[in-house]
């Protein structure tokens, strides 16, 4: 798919689910580990890649000043709106493939795996590398990238109360054509009482990140990988994980 459809695609994904978007992302924001790492680390500016409702970035800024990308224009005027105003907490629209700053970086961090929208490995690379322009030399870049373990279709459903009702969730995951690619599709259901119900079926392609290329891939993005982990509690990555956590820094650059 050429570059501008692909980004077109994306973004109109984020602008049809956003009303329920956000009920989902609350219940799986993990604030907690996103600033236990700038607590420990100290870092003296934050990037967050794929901001969406800005919730992590305005966390982070309580530690350091944070800023917050995404390619939604959406996503982006909502966390404007629902985001309390801060001085150290600021949003802009620019795409992840792209060096948007000229400053670097000590802690860089992209929750939910925005980069598994970049289906092209090429795309893929020009984000890495952009990545490791921005991040000063004793700074981390931290990923919570999409794993899947196997090939096997998936569906999970699940539900998350919030102050006006219930939101009901189905998730699928099928493979799609290539290696490392799938279909991910959604279907909401927010459910409040005394009201209709509100439904939306939403699906994207995504790419997951294969643990035994990482190593090789980052590297040849000048990023060096200090850890995997398979979880927010910092355990280390197996097969079979809950999830996918890389700790990466600048190759070449001293580890703190």
């Amino acid at each position: 798919m050429p570059r501008r459809e692909r980004l077109d695609e994306v973004r109109s994904y984020y602008e049809r689910i956003l009303p329920f978007y956000e009920k989902e992302s609350i219940a799986r924001a993990h604030l907690e580990f996103w600033e236990g790492l700038a607590r420990q680390w100290r870092p003296r500016r934050i990037l967050e890649i794929g901001a969406g409702l800005g919730r992590i970035t305005a966390a982070l800024s309580r530690h350091a000043p944070a800023v917050g990308i995404d390619i939604s224009l959406a996503m982006l005027a909502a966390a404007g709106l629902r985001r309390p105003v801060s001085p150290r907490a600021g949003f802009v629209a620019a795409d992840m493939r792209r060096v948007g700053f000229g400053c670097e970086f000590d802690l860089m961090v992209a929750p939910s795996d925005p980069f598994s929208h970049l289906t092209a490995m090429a795309d893929r690379r020009r984000a890495l590398r952009s990545v490791a322009r921005q991040l000063s030399p004793g700074g981390r870049f931290v990923l919570e990238g999409l794993y899947r373990c196997g090939r096997e279709s998936e569906i999970h459903e699940r539900r998350i109360r919030h102050a006006s009702g219930v939101l009901h969730i189905r998730e699928a995951w099928r493979p799609f054509g290539a290696q490392d690619l799938w279909q991910a599709s959604y279907r909401y259901r927010d459910r409040r009482p005394g009201a209709a119900d509100r439904k939306m079926e939403a699906s994207f392609v995504a790419r997951a990140w294969d643990p035994r290329k990482i190593r090789t891939l980052f590297s040849s993005c000048d990023l060096t990988i200090d850890a995997l982990w398979g979880d927010f509690d910092r355990r280390p990555f197996a097969r079979g994980a809950s999830r996918l956590v890389v700790v990466a820094r600048r190759r070449g650059a001293h580890r703190q």
